[in-house]
């Protein structure tokens, strides 16, 4: 087979001032050789032999399937090994020929089932050809698959992925380029588009298409790193910096996110922030453990093999000459990463001694100590429960125009039941995101109840009463423990193993928590962190995270996709409507959080009966269960039903969320 190599060299430092004269042989030696070498990958053609089964096979209704047979995965589910591919080399075959990944946040596309099986045919050839190097046949057969189906986007996004692999990108840009005037908002085939771009090194067509692919999809953590790469070419550290970070946030377990984000932090020279992503991304996977890697977190301090950073010591420098790599650290930087937020990010390095362990430290906001509103979180990074971890429920009483208790804790999935025990009327609602409600007009002795299933704060507040405020954290799986008078907080007997350390009050911005949250692992040896937060918030404020999501355009987004859907099955097409459908339920109603807003300010029984009544044109464009004679003006009829129904509830939804005293 022939292997066609790809040369993507990312930014290059090419010199680093001196920071610390001890420091210096190390970044200069290292990060720099480290980064010449890591970024001049190879790229093999993936062979095609690897997808074709896929690519051409005819999917099973889910209702049909043997019993023993599995069933074919969603859009949102189906595994595809790009995101393998890409983890194993993090630019090589960064594109691969059916353009999927593994990751439900990311887009896929499925086998196009609706294409003519001759078509299907013109593609496999093709492939096979290209990848043994016969380029001048396989343009031939994909020639050909265009011939037969002039109209699939399929065929001419797959030929651009062909030609970019032969670095052709003249024609491949413009098979790409069809392929988006036959579906501008497929943003699989904008991604991969802007693939080609880059591979290109058109940096600017590049960071064009990969923001046109996040504006169609919000979570596309890969189209977020490759905008990152897009600004590295141009030497925008600070823009490709902020586009690396959002993909981790997105994905936290990304590791060439944080491998990324830490080559663009070290080339702003914040070693300090660097050197946690370096350490997190050798934790998700090992080959991030370069060379030069581990000679940057020695010389921090953090590489030290049962060994402290605060232990770590001077050493002897190399003689001139003598061949042999010895690479110092000063005492200042070990206190340096002594005092750094990420002393305990050593990863695999970390040994457990003991099962459990004992943590405590101290909390000050602008050098005061936190008052008991706050709450410090040991949040699991595995995301399961830890022992003894249970749900609780709790009453939060309104008195004397009052929230009492005025500030609760509780584990997430924990139920609250609002008690009015005024004379007064109430009515309590929340902004916050993900846990937005509103319980309506709640008389003297009435009383309702909400189960709160999202992590983070609650903001309480009265319609009719604008100086009742009262806050609820709803810790994530984990521990959770209250600061004291003097912001001093402790944990006793913890299960050893990695956490997110993070503090919440309701005094800091969102942006405060989120600067001052930590990685840690627990050995079992007693561990003592403090939090030193400065923010510009004033003692007594309360900040909410508030959820500004436009519903009005999340149903703008499902009609466009149940319309066109049936205007797919109306033109014959098989897997497209299905595709659509889902998308409507799954990635805008589900994912955007309308049908969470629903659920909680109404009811979930209301949310599920809008979930459903979409899922039936689902089944009915599918071809699943249906009972009944279907045309395109019946499922029009349905689909403007539960649209009308949804715009009603955004309405209401928005009056509830935004009321007016």
């Amino acid at each position: 087979m022939s292997k066609n190599k790809i040369r993507h060299t990312e930014h290059v430092s090419k010199s680093i001032p001196v920071i610390k004269p001890l420091l210096v042989l190390l970044l200069i030696g290292g990060i720099i050789w480290g980064l010449v070498a890591l970024f001049q990958p190879s790229s093999d053609m993936v062979p095609y032999k690897k997808y074709k089964k896929t690519d051409v096979s005819v999917a099973v209704p889910e209702d049909t399937a043997p019993k023993n047979q599995p069933k074919p995965a969603s859009p949102t589910e189906e595994p595809e090994p790009f995101e393998q591919l890409a983890q194993n080399d993090p630019d090589k075959n960064a594109l691969d020929f059916t353009k999927a990944v593994s990751d439900p946040t990311v887009p896929q596309t499925n086998p196009p089932i609706d294409l003519p099986r001759e078509t299907l045919e013109y593609i496999s050839k093709g492939m096979d050809l290209a990848e043994n190097g016969k380029y001048e046949r396989a343009e031939l057969e994909f020639e050909k698959a265009a011939d037969l189906s002039p109209n699939s986007p399929e065929v001419f996004s797959i030929w651009g992925a062909a030609l970019r692999m032969q670095k052709k990108f003249k024609g491949a840009n413009r098979r790409f380029g069809r392929a988006y005037e036959l579906a501008p908002e497929d943003e699989e085939i904008v991604f991969n588009w802007g693939m080609s771009r880059l591979f290109e090194k058109n940096a600017d067509g590049a960071i064009d298409l990969f923001q046109k692919t996040i504006k169609l999809n919000p979570k596309h953590y890969l189209a977020y790193n490759y905008l990152g790469k897009s600004y590295g070419l141009k030497k925008d550290y600070r823009n490709e910096e902020a586009n690396y970070l959002k993909a981790v946030e997105i994905k936290e377990d990304f590791a060439q996110g944080h491998f990324n984000l830490g080559i663009a932090r070290s080339l702003q020279k914040n070693f300090e922030g660097a050197a946690p992503h370096f350490t997190r991304a050798i934790e998700l996977d090992k080959q991030y453990e370069k060379p030069f890697v581990v000679q940057f977190l020695t010389a921090m301090g953090l590489k030290k093999k049962g060994i402290g950073p605060q232990e770590a010591k001077l050493k002897p420098s190399p003689k001139k000459g003598d061949g042999k790599e010895s690479f110092k650290t000063t005492e200042e930087t070990a206190k340096k990463a002594e005092g750094s937020d990420h002393k305990m990010e050593e990863g695999s390095d970390s040994k457990v001694v003991k099962p459990i362990t004992n943590l405590k430290g101290k909390i000050t906001i602008n050098s005061l100590p936190a008052d008991g509103r706050g709450v410090v979180i040991l949040e699991t990074k595995s995301k399961l429960k830890v022992p003894k971890q249970s749900a609780k429920a709790i009453q939060i009483f309104q008195r004397e125009l009052q929230f009492q208790p005025a500030h609760s804790v509780v584990m997430i999935g924990s139920t609250v039941t609002f008690v009015n025990d005024d004379r007064e009327v109430h009515n309590i609602y929340s902004k916050s995101s993900g846990n937005q409600f509103n319980l309506g007009a709640m008389a003297a002795g009435a009383s309702r109840e909400i189960r709160l299933e999202t992590p983070g704060p609650v903001i309480l507040r009265c319609n009719l009463h604008k100086d009742m405020i009262g806050t609820v954290f709803v810790v994530p799986n984990g521990y959770y423990a209250l600061p004291n008078a003097n912001g001093e907080y402790q944990f006793d007997g913890v299960k050893s193993q990695e956490y997110i350390l993070e503090f919440w009050h309701p005094q800091l911005y969102p942006e405060d928590v989120a600067k001052n949250i930590k990685s840690i692992k627990l050995t079992g040896k007693d561990e003592n962190i403090d939090f030193k937060i400065a923010s510009a918030s004033k003692p007594g404020e309360i900040h909410d995270l508030v959820d500004a999501t436009d519903y009005n355009v999340v149903v703008d987004n499902i009609e466009h996709e149940m319309l066109q859907a049936i205007k797919d099955w109306g033109a014959g097409k098989k897997f497209m409507p299905r595709k659509r459908m889902l998308k409507a339920i799954t990635h805008y109603y589900d994912g955007e959080g309308l049908k969470g807003a629903i659920a909680k300010s109404f009811s979930e029984k209301r949310s599920l009966k809008l979930e459903q009544a979409m899922d039936e044109i689902r089944k009915q464009v599918s071809g699943i269960g249906v009972t009944e004679k279907i045309t395109t003006a019946s499922l029009k009829f349905k689909a403007d039903r539960v649209l009308a129904q949804l715009r009603n509830n955004v309405k209401e939804l928005e009056q509830r969320l935004n009321p007016k005293p």
